[in-house]
């Protein structure tokens, strides 16, 4: 399902007080993105791999630019604006692939901060490998060793977002878990939004507003 189409199913879902709706649209996307992120981390701990489906694709038209920081030396792409990604315990964090238009074959693979900074210090990896680190930052991917071809021209990367981070006409994967991990995602939406307090109304049905 797209996006709108999710926040519709929800909206529709919940009761209404005549032709007022009882929760603002960012009210229930922001109970979707909650639960969307524990689903996503109930599949990480099923199977980390399994994530790769659950991922949005960046780049595949227009690559992502690699470029240098001024002064470190350090090679680093930032995620597309208005883009963030879901952490995750893993190396991958939720950058879960990395890749060029230029090549084939996965080149690139990922390192943690403190591997970074042993990388960097020194290490002869560069001599005995043409693999490619990268780094899952909070606001961008961070590269060890990157080759000529990856810099000119750029790269593609799968991401794990939050639901905020989709637009409206985005296709929304959710996980669909059974058993012991969880109990269905329509289920913990409506949980969540069960904590926040209607809206209240006077006789003329106009929404109460608090000081």
């Amino acid at each position: 399902m797209i996006k709108e189409e999710i926040r519709s199913y929800f909206i529709n879902l919940l009761p209404k007080y005549e032709s007022i709706e009882r929760f603002h649209p960012q009210v229930v996307d922001r109970a979707i993105e909650r639960a969307l992120a524990e689903f996503y981390n109930l599949v990480f701990l099923r199977s980390p791999l399994e994530l790769q489906r659950y991922s949005k694709e960046f780049g595949y038209t227009t690559a992502l630019t690699v470029s240098i920081e001024a002064g470190t030396g350090i090679y680093y792409t930032n995620y597309p604006t208005g883009v963030s990604i879901i952490p995750f315990p893993d190396k991958a964090s939720g950058v879960r692939r990395i890749s060029t238009i230029a090549q084939g074959g996965i080149t690139f693979y990922p390192v943690d901060p403190r591997e970074m900074d042993l990388l960097a210090g020194g290490s002869y990896a560069d001599t005995v490998t043409s693999k490619i680190g990268y780094c899952a930052r909070r606001t961008r991917i961070e590269y060890y060793n990157p080759s000529a071809v990856v810099i000119a021209t750029g790269v593609r990367a799968d991401l794990i977002i939050p639901f905020s981070d989709y637009l409206d006409t985005d296709d929304v994967m959710i996980p669909d878990l059974t058993g012991n991990e969880g109990s269905g995602f329509t289920d913990r939406v409506l949980q969540i939004l069960s904590a926040v307090r209607p809206v209240e109304l006077f006789e003329n049905k106009t929404i109460e507003t608090k000081e």
